[in-house]
């Protein structure tokens, strides 16, 4: 039995055996799974060259928002952080609005793409590469934070290094998503594969946690934090649908077909149901 990891509950249970098992608290809905870990030599069956083109048209836009989101609540001329800044593209959508900001990343392969950008990166694992005395104006996780296993210590660092007021920013994938849902349908059918690349276990860097927007708002706001604005985010476009399912290496021609005929029916339905959500914390 595994305690719950926000809510320290002791009553969890067993929900998807997949090729990590995924455990779900009985009191506050959270799911995550104790054994998947951050693979550091990073290899897996991720396709980067896919993975470029699928995302980035989607990425900017949803970066577009949240410095929309800077811009409203920080103070003027704000510095900020991005922990786990991957291509760069939000360092570089800042840098279009003339806002500081550095960033963490662990893979080094983007270290020669930084320094032609004149982006300012350290190369590591958050929090342990930042000075104690270092301060920002809002600290931003595009889609990192459902990667960290000790999620608690990550808040508690959020909290140190924000000044007051500074803002916390959440870009993550929701399980209350439609194309989650329709997983763990697949799942109840018997098809594990889908729900398996939801949490990205094939990938070097699997998911350790999903959550829901309660959840989320309960457990960081446990930590002297306060939400002052929340919205959903673009999950995907149509002209990078198969780019996005060409990520996955591992998968073969039937498998991409099916892939890509059920996301195609499923579009319409993603801006009702997003799978993506962005959550706007301010330090009490």
């Amino acid at each position: 039995m595994n305690d719950c990891a926000i809510c320290n509950h002791n009553s969890t249970h067993l929900k998807f055996k997949l090729t990590f098992d995924v455990y779900q608290c009985k009191k506050c809905g959270f799911q995550f799974c104790p054994d998947a870990s951050f693979d550091k030599s990073f290899k897996s069956d991720l396709n980067e060259e896919n993975r470029e083109k699928a995302l980035k048209g989607v990425r900017k836009d949803n970066f577009n928002r949240i410095i929309s989101s800077v811009k409203k609540y920080a103070v003027i001329s704000p510095k900020g952080l991005e922990v786990g800044c991957g291509y760069g593209w939000f360092l570089e959508t800042c840098s279009e609005n003339n806002i500081e900001c550095k960033g963490i990343e662990p893979e080094t392969r983007f270290n020669n793409d930084y320094k032609k950008s004149g982006f300012e990166v350290v190369n590591g694992f958050y929090p342990e590469v930042i000075s104690e005395n270092s301060r920002f104006d809002f600290i931003v996780f595009n889609d990192v934070i459902e990667h960290i296993p000790d999620i608690q210590s990550i808040i508690n660092a959020n909290y140190s290094f924000l000044n007051p007021g500074g803002l916390l920013i959440l870009n993550l994938p929701m399980r209350s998503g439609l194309v989650y849902f329709m997983s763990k349908f697949a799942y109840l059918l018997g098809v594990k594969s889908l729900l398996n690349r939801m949490w990205q276990f094939n990938f070097h860097s699997p998911h350790i946690s999903y959550f829901n927007a309660k959840n989320l708002v309960d457990f960081v706001s446990q930590g002297s934090f306060e939400l002052i604005e929340s919205y959903k985010l673009k999950t995907i476009k149509l002209s990078e649908i198969s780019s996005r399912i060409k990520q996955d290496n591992s998968q073969g021609l039937m498998r991409f077909i099916v892939t890509y005929t059920g996301v195609l029916v499923l579009y319409p339905f993603l801006s009702l149901f997003p799978d993506t959500r962005c959550f706007v914390f301010t330090k009490k």
